[in-house]
């Protein structure tokens, strides 16, 4: 069994750390992240007393054109909102690669469960992404607040050393969504509030 969680059970770090590790230990801010965490810990209860072999996905964060950080981001350069750089640094995979590496997991499950961040192999600039976005959409980015020196970032090294490297990378995810989004197409409209940093979503 796989089941998925997300890379909000660790604690902000600082942004020059190269993100969090699957063996820091959980530091859950808010509600929902302690939620995330006391889900992991009935898959992990089950895993071992009843030994059903597992993975946790620890996600951070699956983007596509329809949804993600780099909609957000994208969305606010279009209708020239001000953008927040509390959180100044994020990292992003494409849906498909995270769920590729989710399947991947299959192999690899154990008791205790395997532990695995799932996300991409940069830490990426909410100013630089949200200005490359700008030159697509032919409208500036404007910024509000200044970049904060932790963020929530995770290392997924172990991940990428198992499976390999995401097979779409930023550039190309970054130019995606800023065509997608300049040319009207259809979203989910559902922010991620990637931003927030109080746990209160």
């Amino acid at each position: 069994m796989v089941a998925f969680s997300t890379g909000a059970i660790y604690a902000m770090v600082p942004i020059d750390s190269g993100g969090s590790l699957e063996t820091d230990p959980p530091a859950p801010i808010g509600e929902y992240a302690m939620s995330c965490l006391g889900r992991e810990r009935v898959f992990e209860h089950f895993s071992r007393t009843l030994n059903i072999p597992m993975a946790i996905i620890r996600l951070n964060y699956a983007c596509e054109m329809r949804y993600g950080v780099l909609l957000d981001l994208a969305r606010q350069v279009r209708e020239q909102s001000l953008i927040d750089l509390s959180m100044g640094y994020f990292n992003v995979i494409w849906q498909a690669d995270a769920n590729a590496a989710a399947l991947s997991a299959l192999v690899g499950v154990s008791t205790p469960p395997l532990i695995l961040n799932v996300t991409g192999p940069e830490r990426l600039s909410v100013r630089s992404c949200a200005e490359a976005m700008g030159k697509i959409l032919d409208k500036p980015a404007h910024f509000g607040a200044s970049e904060s020196a932790d963020a929530l970032l995770s290392n997924a090294s172990k991940c990428h050393d198992l499976y390999g490297l995401p097979r779409v990378g930023t550039d190309r995810l970054i130019e995606c969504v800023a065509h997608w989004v300049r040319d009207g197409k259809s979203v989910w409209d559902k922010a991620t509030h990637f931003q927030v940093k109080d746990g209160k979503f």
